[in-house]
């Protein structure tokens, strides 16, 4: 018979001889001191940068063929104004520089009327937003610290853009509805009329703006 503790011995040394290549390798694995990638990074697709990114979403919100309708309201206007309060009516007149801005995706109409201190000065931009599918104008002006803004869609058939705002009346609790019809009535005439409807009473035109191309 062969001695007992020799045999255990020598299994014993060929088990740690098996065992600590393994875990070397484990090691390595876990821990990354491997140089070379693995097959699943290697094949890894590589990632966007910014410049890509920018590119992809200048493609997307290229301006599509609803931007065409605002086209008619590009150009030098001559503007003759006329405001309705309390039942009085006045009128001044003034122009209207309209133009595309950042790529045509939005128009911007600076507008003044008046002389002196009664200078009025309103800047508009009207686009179309294409996740909301509407249309849409924010109008700011030297009369207010606020912004007006007002969305609605465009009919082909009138060729009239139809905007619209809620404003909550925290004295009375109703809501009043500001109205805004836009028509178009040739290449070189455009009409704009603001309604004010509240309380289920007849609309009430608050005022209306002609302009005509120089």
């Amino acid at each position: 018979m062969g001695k007992p503790g020799i045999s255990l011995e020598l299994c014993v040394r060929r088990l740690n001889a098996l065992l600590i290549p393994l875990s070397l390798v484990l090691a390595t694995a876990a821990f990354g001191g491997s140089d070379e990638p693995t097959r699943a990074q290697a094949s890894a697709p590589a990632q966007p940068n910014l410049e890509d990114e920018i590119a992809r979403s200048m493609e997307a919100s290229r301006p599509g063929p609803e931007h065409r309708w605002l086209d008619a309201l590009v150009g030098s206007w001559n503007v003759d104004l006329r405001l309705l309060s309390a039942g009085r009516e006045t009128r001044t007149s003034g122009t209207s520089e309209n133009r595309w801005i950042l790529g045509g995706r939005f128009l911007l109409c600076e507008s003044t009327a008046g002389d002196g201190p009664s200078r009025v000065e309103a800047t508009t931009i009207y686009g179309y937003d294409g996740r909301e599918k509407r249309f849409f104008s924010l109008a700011l002006s030297n009369l207010a610290t606020s912004y007006e803004q007002r969305s609605g869609s465009y009919d082909p058939v009138t060729q009239s853009f139809l905007l619209s705002a809620r404003e909550r009346d925290e004295s009375t609790g109703s809501v009043l509805v500001h109205r805004q019809v836009l028509k178009i009535e040739g290449p070189d005439r455009d009409v704009l009329t603001v309604y004010l409807d509240a309380g289920g009473r007849a609309p009430v035109k608050l005022l209306e703006a002609v302009f005509t191309r120089r």
